[in-house]
């Protein structure tokens, strides 16, 4: 059996994934990291593949692929997508392992984006907003109204600038101006619902 260890990168944003597959055709393999996978529905299945080493081995693609992750720090490295160095081990830990993980990411700054790196990213993201899914959106949803339920700081100064404009009249231009930019805003999230079949959240107290 040929083990194949492999490096992916998307042609449009120039990330890269080291990783390892038994299939026939590697170049068809997509890849099975967390990160590499939503990069991929984020910004489309369009990558290459290079295949480094062809193993006989799981011993033998251990070793190969712990060289490469120290060679290029794939997972330290903001340019790879990998979680943890490819060991062939894949990624099921158990929970001392993710403690462990987890206790190694903490206070640990990751290197700057290159140039190159945040053009492809730029590049990758420009023309219409992509919609968000469904899953995607009710995460989202959930993640603010966690945010604000403990985000007291932010509360405050919402009411304090509600106290400050108390009383203040606009000029006619700025009341237009608010009001174009409202319709345009739910406009927009009216479109997605009706895309997504879900309602914009609105959070109390906002």
């Amino acid at each position: 059996m040929t083990i194949y260890l492999y490096v992916k990168t998307h042609n449009k944003t120039g990330l890269k994934y080291l990783g390892k597959t038994t299939m026939s055709n590697p170049h068809a393999y997509k890849g099975s990291g967390s990160i590499w996978k939503l990069h991929l529905k984020e910004h489309g299945a369009d990558y290459s593949t290079e295949i480094i080493r062809e193993c006989k081995t799981n011993q033998e693609l251990n070793y190969w692929g712990r060289y490469y992750s120290n060679l290029w720090k794939v997972s330290e490295s903001p340019e790879w997508a990998n979680r943890i160095p490819e060991t062939g081990g894949g990624g099921n830990h158990t929970e001392e392992r993710k403690e462990l993980f987890r206790q190694q990411q903490l206070g640990r700054k990751k290197a700057a984006r290159t140039d190159t790196h945040k053009q492809n990213l730029s590049k990758s993201c420009k023309g219409v907003p992509k919609p968000r899914s469904k899953e995607h959106q009710e995460v989202w949803n959930e993640s603010a109204k966690r945010n604000w339920a403990t985000n007291t700081k932010r509360k405050e100064q919402i009411r304090a600038l509600g106290k400050s404009s108390k009383g203040r009249k606009h000029s006619q231009e700025t009341l237009d101006k608010k009001s174009k930019a409202m319709k345009e805003y739910w406009a927009i999230k009216q479109a997605q619902a009706l895309q997504h079949d879900y309602k914009p959240v609105q959070i109390q107290g906002s």
